[in-house]
């Protein structure tokens, strides 16, 4: 086995190196997510949804936690055409699909004191959808 006595010499520089490294594939990294989700995000709202926040975690891989307003006006017919013409993007069609799914049990919840107050998308390496319910008064 052979050993570089130049990086054995200077393993904080290798460490400083490594880090480097890691951090402009994670930046890179969170600049692709970031692309997706600018589209995500609009075709979201064309299908009704506002955008209530977006917080984004720097990490490998990033993550990000999306939380959007619920109405009368999001429109299941768009969301499955949203689903069509993004069948190629898998962040997209994994959230517009599990959006669809959310809507389906929207009107689950029956307690006459809860309204749907929102939805939480976090995207990780797989998407979760929390559905939150809030008192109406």
């Amino acid at each position: 086995m052979q050993f570089d006595s130049i990086k054995l010499k200077d393993p904080i520089g290798t460490l400083k190196g490594a880090t480097e490294t890691l951090a402009n594939v994670g930046m890179e990294k969170t600049q692709e997510v970031l692309g997706q989700i600018n589209l995500l995000l609009k075709l979201l709202q064309s299908a009704g949804y506002g955008v209530a926040s977006l917080d984004i975690e720097l990490s490998l891989p990033p993550k990000v936690t999306m939380k959007l307003k619920t109405g009368p006006a999001v429109k299941e017919e768009k969301l499955g055409e949203i689903l069509r013409d993004h069948a190629d993007q898998r962040a997209i069609t994994a959230v517009v699909a599990s959006l669809i799914q959310a809507n389906k049990l929207r009107g689950s919840v029956t307690v006459e004191t809860l309204g749907l107050d929102g939805i939480e998308i976090m995207l990780t390496t797989t998407p979760n959808i929390v559905l939150q319910w809030k008192d109406k008064n």
